[in-house]
């Protein structure tokens, strides 16, 4: 239970960041939300390089409530990247290929899907 509060707590925090992030980005690029979006994914990607790259040594705490929470509710896209990456760096190209393809395309496919069923 302290560990669900502990992400929960994380993912409040990155949650509030990227709304804050989206409307400054979109105030600064004066366009669409899909630029925002962009800037929130690319900024998370470095924020999980960061706290995952070694130079803090994150408690198992930590990890959950600045990996988990705070990257997962700012961005599920750094975890994605963060994933992809470790399936590269271990040598796995195969399952990575099957990771991006089917996260990507399939995502794709099933948000359409979603879209097509709530508009009946």
């Amino acid at each position: 239970m302290k560990e669900l509060l502990i992400v929960g707590l994380g993912g409040f925090f990155g949650s509030i960041a990227r709304y804050a992030v989206q409307l400054a980005s979109a105030n600064f690029l004066n366009s669409s939300t899909f630029w925002a979006t962009m800037v929130v994914n690319l900024l998370g990607c470095l924020l999980i390089g960061i706290l995952a790259g070694g130079m803090l040594k994150l408690s198992n705490n930590q990890h959950l409530l600045l990996i988990t929470g705070l990257c997962g509710g700012f961005t599920t896209f750094s975890t994605f990247a963060f994933d992809g990456l470790k399936l590269l760096k271990t040598g796995l190209y195969g399952q990575f290929a099957i990771y991006f393809l089917v996260s990507t395309i399939g995502g794709l496919i099933l948000c359409a899907a979603g879209l097509m069923i709530s508009s009946r």
